[in-house]
Parts: C-alpha cells; sequence; structure tokens
C-alpha cells in the first residue's frame, strides 16, 4: 500500500498521480510498464514516487483497491435497496459487477493486466485486500434475508459469507473449459448456497 506521504498530497495530486498509472497501465504489458513510464505521464519528479510508493506493484495494487471500494459501495446500495429474490439479487448484482468492470476501454485493460500479466504474488494480495469488504457484503446480504424470514436465524453468517467470498473471488478456478460461462458458475454456487441457508419447509 502507498506510504503516508501519499496520502498527506492534495486530492488533485493524488488523482493526477493515480489517473497518470491507470494510463500507462492500461496501455502496456505489466512487464512493460516501468516507473519513468508512470512520472512521466503523471508529471512528478522520479524520486517523488519512491516517496510514496515502494515500486509498481505498490502503485497497481492501490489502483485495485480504489477500484474494489468504488465496486463494493455500488454494491452494498444495491444489496441495501432491494426487494428481490436471494437469486435474482445475485443476478442483478453480477449484471452490475460486469458493466462496472467493462464501463471503458481503461477498466478493460487494466482488469486485463490483473488476470493475465500481473505477477501471481500481486494479484493474490489484491484478493487478500478484497476479502474482508467482500465478506462484509456478503455478510449484510444474508443478514436482508434472515430479517425477511427467507433464511434461517441460526446459520453462522461469517462462516457462510466466507464461503461465498472465497467462491467469488476464486472464480477463475471453477473450469478451464473455452468460453466457460463463470457468471452462470457464481449463480449456481450461490443457489446451492440458498438451499443450505434457506428454511426447511
Amino acid at each position: 500500500m502507498p506510504k503516508q506521504t501519499f496520502f498527506n498530497l492534495s486530492s488533485e495530486k493524488k488523482n493526477r498521480i493515480i489517473q497518470g498509472a491507470k494510463e500507462v497501465f492500461a496501455q502496456k504489458h505489466y512487464s512493460k510498464v516501468t516507473i519513468d513510464s508512470i512520472v512521466e505521464k503523471a508529471n512528478i519528479p522520479k524520486g517523488s514516487f519512491y516517496q510514496y510508493f515502494y515500486n509498481k506493484d505498490d502503485i497497481f495494487k492501490h489502483i485495485f483497491s480504489d477500484i474494489g471500494t468504488d465496486k463494493s459501495n455500488l454494491l452494498f446500495g444495491i444489496a441495501a435497496e432491494s426487494s428481490e429474490s436471494f437469486g435474482e439479487l445475485i443476478s442483478r448484482m453480477i449484471s452490475e459487477s460486469y458493466k462496472f468492470e467493462n464501463r471503458d476501454e481503461t477498466m478493460i485493460a487494466l482488469k486485463d493486466r490483473f488476470l493475465k500479466e500481473c505477477p501471481q504474488s500481486v494479484k493474490e494480495e489484491i484478493l487478500a485486500d478484497l476479502m474482508p469488504t467482500t465478506m462484509k457484503l456478503f455478510e449484510t446480504i444474508i443478514e436482508i434475508f434472515v430479517s425477511k424470514g427467507a433464511f434461517r436465524e441460526d446459520i453462522d453468517m461469517k462462516a457462510a459469507a466466507f464461503t461465498l467470498t472465497s467462491a467469488l473471488l476464486n472464480i477463475e478456478k471453477y473450469s478451464n473449459e473455452e468460453g466457460f460461462d463463470y457468471g452462470q458458475a457464481v449463480i449456481s454456487i450461490c443457489n446451492t448456497m440458498k438451499l443450505g441457508l434457506g428454511k426447511c419447509d
């Protein structure tokens, strides 16, 4: 994560640095991105970069932390206002997530860098950083359906949220078939969870 000196910057300068880094990562293969290319695009001295970040992996992780926060805020809002069934809510959240992740060419390119090009250790750190917020999102959703009487009151909500989060963050491991529908796989997993969470008639 960034050093404290980065957080002490004005919003304008922080945004300029991050936007510059996003553009560079979107335009080049991860291995070809250099600190020189980032500072040139962000219009800051190279020495300043190291006052704010440790290396290019560090700023890439921060970019995804910001993206994760924005996406979580969107999904929390959807969950809080929903009157849908569990399956319908999950389907809509998947649809909105897809729209969010593919809203422009930069986001599409950044997602591609994450999935195909960044080091596995960086990917694992990004996913680990996303875990607490994603778990909280699923806990919130489960609490909503418990309060509606749709799910049992005696369930371990944290365990259920952990299971759903682990499935979601590792969904690419579900199948290696070309053209596999991972969105449908998430729905299937959630529906399977629903059977265990739901009340018996």
